[in-house]
């Protein structure tokens, strides 16, 4: 743009030259050939121009100058936001693989976790079944030794009715008592 402006002033000079030089017709008879319209001609043309250049071309030179770096500007800017938007786009990649691996890893040690809940909770189950069937047992045991004791004593109420029938003689009821649980003592003992 600034070598333009180099170019088009020698084209402007070049103008009222190519306008004497046609003769016959056209600009060539509205122009004489005398040396004093010639002088004020070329004077006017100069002042014209540099009046030209002065006001109208320097403005428009310098609005393209600032026109063509605005643009140059506009373009590093549009650059710069386009490495700046590819560089956020690889940071949230990152971050999203980041992510994903933290969600399976915690995917994964919850699963371990349900899983070791799972097998506490059936140890515990498993422990507490055995305490109720342990448990069991001992009352079951408790409750023989219980029946055992009472039929054991029902057995010698009535071994003490019949042997005071039989015998007819009325003996105390302990003395039947111990006679009969002796005798009972050495049956469940072997021999």
């Amino acid at each position: 743009m600034r070598n333009a402006r180099y170019l088009v002033a020698p084209a402007l000079l070049a103008l009222p030259m190519a306008a004497l030089a046609s003769e016959g017709g056209g600009l060539g008879s509205l122009i004489s050939l005398e040396p004093g319209s010639t002088l004020y001609t070329l004077i006017t043309f100069v002042l014209l121009l540099l009046i030209l250049w002065k006001f109208a071309w320097g403005p428009i030179v310098k609005g393209l100058e600032a026109r063509e770096e605005k643009i140059h500007g506009a373009i590093e800017q549009a650059q710069r936001d386009r490495e700046q938007a590819e560089k956020l786009l690889k940071e949230y990649e990152q971050k999203l693989t980041t992510a994903s691996q933290e969600i399976a890893e915690r995917l994964s040690k919850a699963d371990k976790e349900a899983q070791t809940r799972i097998d506490q909770a059936k140890a515990e189950a498993s422990e507490e079944g055995n305490k109720l069937l342990a448990r069991a047992k001992e009352e079951i045991e408790a409750q023989k030794l219980k029946v055992s004791a009472e039929l054991r004593a029902e057995v010698a109420d009535l071994a003490s009715s019949i042997a005071s029938a039989a015998i007819g003689e009325s003996f105390a009821k302990e003395d039947h008592l111990r006679i009969i649980q002796r005798r009972l003592e050495q049956v469940e003992k072997p021999s």
